[in-house]
């Protein structure tokens, strides 16, 4: 029970926190989202983003799950803020570093959504995946 309600705490918390991104791209304010981002993965993911942003993607799936020990709430967690920071990298024209991260959401959803049962179906996560084929050009 007291799991379930850390869990519920910390989704409600990483929606506020989107909220606050979704603010700071509404206002095109993309280096402040950026180190939102920066300062703030950590604390929903157990991993720093730079420090994902760093990690090969042959070997992203093992190394997050396995190193990191990030269960599927994490790894959403952490497509989506590496998702949000991809866009804020394309809108400086950041494209490199736009991809990089545009792969590894796109593996992370992959794996999700191929290991997750289908009444765990996200509508965001489809979205997502669909404008990753299309960013990525797949």
């Amino acid at each position: 029970m007291f799991r379930k309600d850390l869990l519920v705490r910390q989704f409600e918390e990483f929606g506020k926190f989107l909220a606050v991104v979704f603010g700071l791209k509404k206002d095109n304010k993309w280096p402040e989202l950026e180190g939102l981002i920066n300062t703030s993965a950590f604390k929903y993911t157990n991993i720093e983003i730079k420090e994902a942003e760093k990690l090969e993607n042959v070997d992203l799936i093992e190394t997050l799950t396995q190193k990191h020990s990030l269960k599927e709430p994490n790894l959403k967690m952490l497509a989506d803020l590496l998702y949000e920071k991809g866009i804020g990298y394309s809108k400086q024209f950041k494209e490199e570093e736009a991809n990089n991260d545009f792969e590894k959401a796109f593996i992370i959803y992959e794996f999700i959504q191929a290991n997750s049962l289908e009444i765990d179906f996200s509508l965001d996560m489809h979205f997502k995946l669909t404008a990753l084929k299309q960013l990525l050009r797949r």
